[in-house]
């Protein structure tokens, strides 16, 4: 989800929450990318994270609630360019000093019916040392035991503490859009 993309970091998922008695998704799949705009030229640079161990997630489920928490490890983040990475995770995110990411659930009400529609969300993010509220859409879809969250929000690298990437005359957007899926059993 090209240039340098530092931060994403995203992307994240990270619940934080104590559910004694909820049920906790067994999950089966995740993937964090983000997509940030470069320019000159409206130039799209994506990312992903390249190891399916990078993305760490407990969620519990508890009378139409949603909490939790999910740990990113940084260096995992690929945007399929050597060089691009090495300077995004050196230069940028820093991953030296801060190798995760956070995201804690604040607010996720789900209907009990769950067909794909769109969920507001908020949350809290620690990216780069720093905490901030996140908010955005959940899109949620249950079939079974079967859950299938896919969260999309954006956050702008300056509130992180994040310098804007740059190099060789392409200059990255502040703003990312952060993009994550989450699949999984419940018991």
């Amino acid at each position: 989800m090209k240039i340098k993309i530092p931060f994403i970091f995203l992307t994240l998922i990270i619940f934080s929450t104590n559910y004694s008695g909820a049920a906790k998704l067994e999950v089966t799949e995740s993937q964090v990318g983000f997509i940030a705009l470069a320019t000159p030229g409206a130039l799209k640079i994506s990312g992903k994270e390249g190891d399916a161990k990078g993305l760490k997630t407990e969620i519990y489920f508890e009378q139409g609630k949603l909490g939790g928490t999910s740990t990113l490890k940084l260096d995992t983040l690929t945007t399929g360019i050597g060089l691009r990475d090495k300077h995004m995770k050196e230069n940028y995110l820093e991953v030296s000093k801060f190798p995760e990411t956070q995201f804690t659930y604040k607010k996720l009400n789900l209907p009990s019916q769950l067909t794909g529609e769109k969920i507001p969300f908020e949350g809290v993010l620690k990216l780069h040392g720093v905490e901030k509220p996140v908010s955005g859409m959940v899109k949620a879809a249950k079939e079974g035991s079967k859950l299938s969250l896919e969260h999309e929000f954006k956050i702008k690298t300056g509130d992180f503490g994040i310098s804007t990437p740059k190099y060789m005359g392409v200059t990255m957007g502040e703003e990312v859009v952060v993009q994550v899926k989450i699949e999984g059993t419940l018991p």
